[in-house]
């Protein structure tokens, strides 16, 4: 069993040769996973033309080692919130890839005439969201891709433009948040198509201006592996808001002293690790009043108030106004 991946027209007129050489907005990528129902279920969605959208949101109780073959890639965006996974990636005769993702860690892909293996661990919950986007619905969107897409764009063509691209980083908080907003939306039918079409855009926006330098302000005395870190500490907060570790536990995980997590925190997210805690149990617990019909006591269990009474008076300090008023 393998899983399929392609770009190819969706006009049937066109003959074999042509099939090789176009592209246009009027492709459509094509994933192929069948075989592997229903130890592996993903709902996959056409949001626009040359544009899909994949969701995992289920549970695995056995391990699987899914192979794939790429032949003409998507860019692909993908984001792992609960899953760990092992890729190999194999291009012609260029040697064998690994790559290990866990929960936290987002990669951009483009893996054209690509094969190799992905082994999914089992997990009590396996969640996930990629996004793949044909060359020229990616293009059309970004006409200045980043530096290691700018091949896609060049008039070259040839084994230039068959150049491997996987680059994997911890994602911000921003993106965690669309990616929550994605996993659970409340709506259905048309209204759920647009607005699954409008995070998915906002989530490429917010994954590309990312890759820009200078996008956030870092400290001068952190350097690249501090900021990976740093993100890395963040994340763990975001994914236990109800029960998260003391400052000491979080540093020694990451591996900074307290002191320059603190001021990492500060200068990547504007805030000490205590203040961003409460901020983003705030956050959550707005969109559950929104989107969700939990009583006020659940929410604040939820988002780790053991008291109703606290978290009330700490949410109308954040917003001004107390939980039950703000839900009506």
């Amino acid at each position: 069993m393998k899983r399929r991946i392609d770009v190819r027209p969706n006009d049937n007129r066109l003959t074999l040769s042509e099939l090789g050489k176009r592209s246009d907005p009027c492709e459509d990528v094509g994933i192929d996973d069948h075989g592997f129902y229903p130890y592996l279920r993903c709902e996959s969605i056409r949001i626009r033309p040359g544009v899909r959208l994949v969701m995992a949101d289920h549970t695995l109780d056995r391990q699987i080692c899914m192979k794939y073959e790429i032949d003409r890639a998507p860019v692909s965006f993908c984001f792992s919130l609960s899953q760990r996974m092992r890729c190999t990636m194999r291009q012609g005769h260029r040697s064998t890839t690994v790559a290990e993702r866990v929960p936290g860690d987002g990669v951009i892909a483009y893996l054209p005439k690509t094969q190799g293996t992905v082994d999914i661990f089992p997990d009590r919950h396996v969640a996930g969201v990629s996004l793949h986007f044909s060359v020229a619905a990616f293009c059309d969107l970004f006409p200045s891709p980043p530096e290691c897409l700018a091949h896609l764009t060049a008039t070259a063509h040839g084994s230039w433009k068959d150049k491997p691209v996987y680059r994997q980083t911890r994602f911000s908080a921003k993106t965690l948040h669309v990616l929550e907003q994605i996993m659970g939306c409340p709506y259905t039918g048309d209204i759920r198509n647009v607005f699954l079409e409008a995070k998915a855009l906002e989530l490429v926006a917010l994954n590309m201006a990312e890759r820009v330098p200078g996008h956030c302000p870092v400290s001068p005395e952190l350097d690249r592996r501090d900021v990976d870190r740093v993100k890395e500490a963040y994340h763990i907060l975001l994914t236990r808001l109800d029960h998260p570790p003391s400052l000491v536990d979080l540093s020694r995980s990451v591996g900074l002293n307290r002191n320059k997590l603190n001021r990492g925190f500060k200068a990547l997210y504007g805030g000490t690790a205590f203040a961003l805690l409460r901020r983003e149990r705030l956050s959550k617990a707005r969109f559950l009043l929104d989107n969700s019909d939990l009583s006020l006591s659940e929410i604040a269990l939820s988002v780790g108030y053991n008291s109703q009474a606290n978290f009330t008076t700490a949410f109308r300090r954040r917003f001004g106004t107390p939980p039950n008023t703000f839900r009506r």
